[in-house]
């Protein structure tokens, strides 16, 4: 009897032990999960009110001049910055004039937080660079986008650091004129950093060109990551020719002729709209028989998702990573973003891992800016993007994408948490966007009659209470209807799944890790108890 109780009594410290080793491990992952994104209106911390400057044509006061963000100041020595994209009324696309796109300058960056940020203030970073003109429509807006490239003193890429983003050579200067609001990339970027493996790092700035002495005002930007295979971007290993199996990038999107292009099942039976393109490895690197492994492995991928038998279908599940792509489907749902899935669609896969979906990208047409397709709030449009419907078709990938939207709407997606995002992100823009509109409002309002809407010209606040509205009764309108996904379903593949493992590691602010810590703690608790009076 006496040697019973001593092993009960051990096993029940066992218990208790395992159950403090298993809080840790917990802990570990909820810190590991932690996010240390960049949201640029939570670092600020609001000064007095600064008095506004009105801008008179290009000229403001820089003796007077202030701003809370970044300031962003480019010098091409008097040179300009050419507009290689042009429209070709043949192909009926845009296409890049066979020159060399760049012109060479110089970048200062000047930024302390917590503090107005002057023309006189000493730069941060300053650097060699070159830099073009980006985008495919918005290369005809008055207001253009930019990517630059930081260069040393022999012109070869270097890499930096900015704004306490990671360290690279490449970034955008990027805001599309369509976007009078000035935060739909923002917020839905950032948000779906919270949620995603990975989204491009993002910061507003207010950007001047320098031509001899004087400072030439171009507006409120954002100054961001590019999509790129990178430590700190899309974090896959290096490519490796030596190896038939690699980790790649692509792209879905408009044809290239300049782009590396696979030859998929998809493309070449007309069962999926756009072109996939090789983003990584570059065209310069891969060789053949690493673009026959990547046109194999989504070859493979679609001829289940796009097969009629039960068994094969299933097989999709052995080539993506689900959650990755129940989460692209939410964020872009969400906000509205029906570009999504047809361009500007990325995904990535590691050596030895599924293909996943994302990073996202491209938010400024969303949330109902589109100036040609009116937004239906009350209807789903994903479900319609290539890949996405032949995913629908399981009743068990619903399911999980339900649950997972119901999990976000908890949280970081809920109604109160986007409205403070925007009250705060308005808020921190504050003066900024006046300089903005007297620099671009003529634009903004010629981009408004050109699509001729039969919408009048919205206000600041009306923009900013339209992006509300839509978000609000989007939202609500998916909280009761996303289950009528269900009506594209034909399969059920439900099986028993680590369900744990993907609970653990999402990124989701409202599932915590803490309740499970306490939950294991409690159990470990009531099974020692239970040992012991039964002694």
């Amino acid at each position: 009897m006496i040697k019973r109780n001593i092993s009960t009594k051990w096993i029940s410290i066992i218990i208790a032990i395992l159950s403090i080793i298993i809080g840790v491990i917990f802990n570990e992952l909820e810190n590991s999960s932690k996010s240390n994104r960049i949201h640029s209106h939570k670092d600020y911390k609001h000064l007095s009110n600064i008095e506004y400057n009105k801008i008179n044509s290009d000229n403001i006061d820089i003796e007077k001049f202030s701003t809370n963000m970044p300031i962003v100041v480019i010098d091409t020595k008097g040179e300009k910055i050419k507009n290689h994209i042009k429209w070709s009324i043949e192909e009926e696309r845009y296409v890049e004039e066979d020159i060399d796109p760049y012109t060479l300058g110089d970048i200062s960056i000047i930024y302390e937080e917590g503090k107005e940020n002057t023309l006189s203030d000493k730069e941060n970073v300053k650097s060699n660079m070159k830099i073009k003109m980006r985008g495919n429509t918005s290369s005809g807006f008055d207001k253009k986008q930019y990517l630059i490239k930081l260069l040393d003193e022999e012109s070869k890429e270097k890499k930096r650091e900015i704004l306490g983003m990671g360290k690279e050579s490449e970034w955008i200067l990027n805001i599309s004129g369509a976007d009078q609001s000035l935060i739909r990339n923002y917020m839905a970027l950032n948000i779906a950093g919270e949620i995603m493996e990975y989204s491009p790092n993002i910061r507003f700035c207010e950007v001047f060109f320098k031509e001899d002495n004087d400072y030439i005002y171009n507006g409120v930007y954002l100054i961001m990551e590019s999509i790129k295979r990178s430590e700190e971007r899309v974090n896959i290993s290096k490519y490796d020719s030596k190896f038939e199996e690699s980790s790649f990038l692509l792209r879905r999107d408009r044809f290239d002729e300049k782009a590396v292009i696979l030859n998929n099942y998809g493309r070449e039976n007309k069962l999926t709209t756009g072109y996939l393109e090789v983003k990584y490895p570059n065209k310069n690197d891969i060789t053949d028989r690493t673009k026959n492994y990547i046109e194999e492995y989504i070859n493979n991928l679609e001829k289940s998702l796009f097969s009629n038998d039960k068994k094969e279908f299933k097989k999709y599940k052995e080539y993506i990573d689900e959650k990755s792509f129940i989460d692209y489907f939410i964020i872009n749902e969400f906000f509205a973003n029906y570009d999504s899935g047809y361009h500007s669609t990325y995904m990535y896969k590691e050596v030895n891992e599924k293909i996943k979906m994302g990073p996202v990208w491209d938010f400024d047409m969303a949330i109902d800016n589109n100036k040609i397709t009116k937004l239906k709030i009350d209807s789903t449009a994903m479900h319609d993007a290539p890949w996405f419907r032949q995913l629908l078709r399981d009743s068990s990938f619903v399911e999980k994408l339900i649950n997972r939207y119901k999990e976000l709407r908890k949280g970081i997606l809920s109604e109160k948490n986007i409205n403070n995002y925007i009250d705060e992100t308005v808020k921190y823009i504050g003066n900024a966007q006046k300089r903005d509109k007297d620099k671009w409002g003529d634009f903004y309002e010629k981009l408004n009659k050109k699509y001729d809407l039969n919408e009048k010209y919205l206000t600041y606040k009306e923009e900013i209470d339209k992006v509300k509205f839509t978000l609000s009764e989007h939202g609500k309108w998916l909280d009761e209807n996303l289950d009528s996904l269900y009506q594209f379903s034909e399969f059920d593949t439900n099986e028993q799944e680590e369900g744990l493992k993907s609970v653990l590691l999402g990124r989701d602010d409202s599932v915590k890790i803490g309740n499970i810590v306490a939950i294991v703690f409690i159990i470990g608790f009531i099974l020692s108890i239970i040992i012991v009076q039964r002694e």
